[in-house]
Order: C-alpha cells, then sequence, then structure tokens
C-alpha cells in the first residue's frame, strides 16, 4: 500500500512539474513570438525609394562578402555598394562608414568594399573603415561608441535593416535604412538564416546584454583634410598593429591584408 501511495504522489508530482514546464516553454514561445513581431515592425524605419528617405549625415554599410563561390559574385554585396552609391550620389548621406569582419589577414571586408565604392564615384575621404564589424551588433554599436553617430542610414537588404535598426533603437540610435535589393533566388535560405538570427539577436539584447567584441578610441567623421590614412586604411601587416586591435586598442588602425578575399555567405549575424 505504501509503495503504491507513494508511486501516485510521485507520479502526481512529475505531472506537475511536466505542466509548469509546459506552460513556461509556451510563455517563453509567446514572449519571443511577440519580440520577433517588433522587429518586424522595424520596417517603418526603412525605405525603398530614393526620393523619401530623409538626408542622414552618416551611412552605416554593413559588410559581406564579395564572392559567394570562386567567380561567382555575392548579390547581395552588389546590390548594397549599389544601395549606398546611390544614397551617396543622391546627397542622402554624405559619409560612408564601411563596417565588416577583418579577423583574418586573408580576409577583409571593409577593404574590398571601399575599392568598389571608389570605382562607382564615391570620394575616398569620405570613406571610413570598421575593421571590427564582426556582425550586426557590432557594427550598429560601434557607429554609437566609436564613431560618435546617434542618427545614421543603415545600408543592407530588407530584412536585416530590420534587426539592425531594432539594435540601434534599443541602444540610442535614431537609425533608418536603405533597402538595397534581396536576390529572389536566395529568398527562402535567406529567411530561414535571418529567423534564427533574430532568436540570437533576441538573446543578446535581452538576455546576455551583448557588447561588440572590440571597442577602442573614438574617430572623428568630417574633420578636416580627410584622407584614406584618417579613414582608417593602413597597408601595414605587422603582427605588432594586429595584436593592438585584437586587445581592444586603436580599432582604427586594425591589419589590412594585401591578399585575396576569401568567399563567404552573406553577413546576417
Amino acid at each position: 500500500m505504501r509503495q503504491n501511495s507513494f508511486s501516485i504522489e510521485y507520479g502526481t508530482f512529475l505531472r506537475k512539474v511536466f505542466y509548469v514546464f509546459a506552460i513556461f516553454v509556451l510563455l517563453m514561445l509567446v514572449l519571443t513570438c511577440i519580440m520577433m513581431s517588433d522587429i518586424s515592425r522595424m520596417s517603418a524605419y526603412t525605405y525603398n525609394s530614393i526620393e523619401k528617405i530623409p538626408h542622414n549625415r552618416t551611412g552605416l554599410l554593413l559588410g559581406t562578402s564579395k564572392f559567394v563561390s570562386r567567380n561567382k559574385i555575392n548579390q547581395y554585396y552588389l546590390n548594397r555598394i549599389n544601395a549606398a552609391v546611390e544614397l551617396y550620389l543622391s546627397g542622402k548621406i554624405d559619409y560612408i562608414v564601411v563596417s565588416g569582419d577583418n579577423a583574418l589577414k586573408s580576409y577583409n571586408e571593409p577593404r574590398t568594399m571601399r575599392k568598389d565604392l571608389i570605382k562607382m564615384g564615391v570620394p575616398p575621404d569620405h570613406i571610413y573603415l570598421d575593421y571590427a564589424g564582426f556582425r550586426t551588433l557590432d557594427s550598429v554599436v560601434r557607429i554609437k561608441h566609436i564613431f560618435k553617430q546617434d542618427s545614421v542610414t543603415i545600408i543592407s537588404q530588407d530584412f536585416h535593416n530590420e534587426r539592425a535598426i531594432y539594435i540601434a533603437r534599443h541602444n540610442g540610435i535614431n537609425a533608418i535604412a536603405f533597402n538595397a535589393h534581396v536576390p529572389r533566388q536566395d529568398f527562402f535560405v535567406s529567411n530561414v538564416r535571418e529567423f534564427f538570427a533574430r532568436l540570437k539577436c533576441i538573446l543578446d539584447v535581452y538576455l546576455f546584454n551583448s557588447k561588440p567584441k572590440f571597442l577602442g578610441d573614438s574617430i572623428e567623421i568630417g574633420g578636416e583634410n580627410i584622407s584614406p590614412k584618417h579613414a582608417q586604411l593602413h597597408e601595414s601587416t605587422t603582427d605588432r598593429n594586429r595584436e593592438a586591435a585584437e586587445n581592444g586598442k586603436n580599432q582604427h588602425n586594425d591589419v589590412v591584408s594585401e591578399e585575396a578575399d576569401k568567399p563567404s555567405e552573406p553577413q546576417t549575424e
């Protein structure tokens, strides 16, 4: 009898634990859906029309790889470059901060994007490079803490822009965005990747309070006699400079590689 009574009580206890856990999971799912919806609502701050988008002094071009495979151009890259050039030549932004990954000597997103921006008519002294934009959160937060911009026009694809604006406004940045064209052949894959990227974004913002991997000295945008050197382009590959960058010191003097860019997936993190 005692054994049967214990088994009944134990079974009742397990059911209660299961119900509490199920309710907790359900609440987390509901909360996640609400937060996902909040990110989607950032579309109200995005623009598809060059005529309608307001002027901002600085544009933040989010980096990605130029190639997705050998000799195959990444359409996300190409469309972001075109969007940034269109904004600049239309007078909607005065300066461009190119923020991307330069974690390896053989891979340098900002330097590659700078070269293509110059080829398409953007003056070199109006381009600033952020080599520590390892992911979207780093790029967005650093535009305020390193480049001292409280208002910015973000340049990427629409789904990426919504998440970037969400991070920006959570960090007190008055951000809008210009939507680069989304390659339709990659539409499904992009949305799957973006779903998980938004989950991580929610965790970063509300649970982990994540910070950029590197911060550093502030960089003035629009100062007198700007040159490519002042725009962070330093043709040095010394280990000493790279070690300083890894320690979070003088991120604008990070190493620039002379090697070819490696193929990679588009940045959506």
